[in-house]
């Protein structure tokens, strides 16, 4: 509950104090970075640790300041040991984010909410207790969060990024890179 509320104040102070550089209607960005999930891998007896993954996406700007962000995140496959054996994990997700972007400056912050969908594979493998096996689980949910745009010329600019995923319940931390199309 702390993370929530500390995401929607991150979320508000953006919004309030926040430029952009010019955005426009129809204007399509590609994007390509690395996430850190503060539940994305799997620790000693098979608890949930932090870890790193990718992230790939675009965004389509509907107005000037409203744009839809798709995107896929590919967490790192991660394995334990567990039960005399060895368990592996490995979560993705796909996203529908919307971002709302604010001000008038060169630095483009924006707040997000989206939608979510979490996908799991775990697998044991060479366990004396229990049988091989492996699972899939899928999770809907949402995302909220805040990120800016920092251009480094008119194609090209940085993208960070701080959002709670809930179907995953983990904060995202993303670092990377956008490229605008036209």
């Amino acid at each position: 509950m702390k993370m929530k509320k500390l995401l929607l104040s991150f979320g508000l102070l953006f919004m309030a104090v926040g430029g952009t550089m010019a955005q426009e209607k129809g204007k399509i960005r590609l994007g390509a970075g690395v996430v850190y999930g503060t539940e994305a891998s799997l620790g000693d007896d098979s608890d949930n640790k932090g870890g790193i993954g990718f992230n790939l996406g675009g965004e389509y700007f509907i107005t000037d300041k409203i744009s839809a962000a798709p995107s896929f995140t590919y967490f790192m496959k991660s394995e334990t040991e567990f039960l005399g054996g060895k368990l592996s994990g490995q979560p993705s997700s796909l996203n529908l984010d919307g971002r709302f972007y604010t001000g008038d400056g060169d630095i483009a912050f924006y707040g997000l909410v989206g939608l979510s969908m979490g996908f799991a594979k775990t697998e044991m493998k060479d366990s004396e207790v229990v049988e091989n096996s492996s699972d899939s689980d899928n999770k809907a949910g949402i995302n909220v969060g805040v990120g800016l745009v920092y251009p480094i010329n008119e194609r090209i600019g940085l993208n960070g990024l701080v959002k709670y995923n809930s179907p995953y319940e983990q904060l995202e931390i993303q670092a990377g890179f956008t490229f605008t199309l036209n």
